[in-house]
Formats: structure tokens, sequence, C-alpha cells
């Protein structure tokens, strides 16, 4: 079987379970109208998150629906970030660092009664080397030809701040770059939400 890994990319333990983001942040007013006129379906979605921020910038983990879900950064092409990602609900698949995290906040816990993961991650303390960010997202999802698009507020609980941001994704890196140049969005900074909300890292929204 040929080997389809991207080129530069390294190996990772979280599956195979990959694409490709670009996101901007901003209004990007018209490139929003023309996303609804290009898709072919919508979802409007309203959800809250809890990002676990450590200091590696290349991990992306966040809790949202009783899941802990982790991202790795392995490559970037084009302009565009390769990320991989896995769900998890039992320690035993948590890869390293996030599996001593999981048992720390007794994250097995997570959907049953009388468990608070807020207070859970308060607990943490600075020692930990883990920042825990709530946030509420208000989130619209296009879909255009084989490609996703999103647009979304998200406030943050601690500040009340609302960052707006617009991202497109797929596994498609051809067809990702042709929808970019067409929305107008080449040039723009490419910055994941953790490194956004992140109040240690130095970004230019």
């Amino acid at each position: 079987m040929a080997n389809t890994k991207p080129k530069g990319a390294k190996s990772s333990p979280f599956g195979n379970n990959a694409r490709f983001e670009y996101r901007v942040w901003g209004r990007h007013s018209k490139a929003r109208k023309m996303l609804r006129t290009m898709a072919e379906n919508e979802v409007t979605e309203h959800f809250d998150d809890c990002y676990l921020l450590v200091d590696d910038p290349a991990f992306n983990a966040k809790v949202r629906n009783n899941t802990l879900k982790v991202k790795e950064l392995v490559n970037n092409r084009k302009g565009f970030e390769h990320w991989v990602s896995e769900r998890h609900n039992a320690v035993e698949t948590v890869p390293s660092p996030f599996d001593d995290l999981y048992e720390n906040l007794k994250l097995h816990k997570l959907g049953k009664k009388g468990f608070d993961l807020q207070k859970a991650v308060k607990k943490l303390g600075p020692h930990s080397g883990v920042r825990a960010m709530v946030v509420t997202k208000d989130r619209r999802r296009y879909f255009v030809d084989s490609l996703k698009a999103e647009v979304t507020d998200i406030e943050i609980h601690d500040t009340g701040e609302v960052l707006r941001t617009l991202s497109i994704e797929g596994d498609d890196l051809d067809q990702l770059v042709k929808l970019r140049k067409k929305l107008g969005l080449k040039g723009e900074t490419n910055t994941p939400v953790h490194h956004a909300i992140d109040p240690t890292v130095d970004t230019d929204l």
C-alpha cells in the first residue's frame, strides 16, 4: 500500500483523523457573505468548550459534550495547518502528555451526577502547566462540495471578550487553496483557536 502521509509530516499517536485547516480572525464580512451564497447546506450550533492549554503549541485539547478531544499539528502546507485528532472517553486511549491530566481532572466522571468540570480545572493550579479556558461558541457551519467552513463568535468566560473567526477545512488541499483565494483570504494569518484565546500567546488578531 502506498504511503499517503504528507511529505514532511511526523508520525503521531493520534490516529488518521486528519484535516487541513485555515482560520482567520475578525469580521471578514465579504467572505462570510460569499460562504452563505456558495454553501450547499448550513448548520447552526451553540455550545461550550473547555480548552486545556499547554505550553506546546502543537497540541490543542478541549472538553466538549463529556469527551476529551486532542489535536496535534503534524505539518504545514501552503499556509494550511495539518492536524490529526482523536476523541477520548477513557484514560487508556489518551496519549501523553494528556493521560496524566485526564487522571488528575478525573475526566472519567464527565457526564456523571455531581461532577463539575470548571471546579475540577480550578484545582489544577499554576504548577500543573495547564491553563483552562472556558468559552461559548455560536457557530454557523457551511458545506461547500467536499469542504467544510465555519463562522463563529467565541465568548471567553473569564473576560467576556467576544472573538469572531472564520475557517475552512478539509482533506483536499488543492480545493482548499482555491476556496481561500475565492474568499479573498490569501495572505491572512492562520491562527488556531487555542492560540487566539491563550493570554500567554502573543497574537495580533
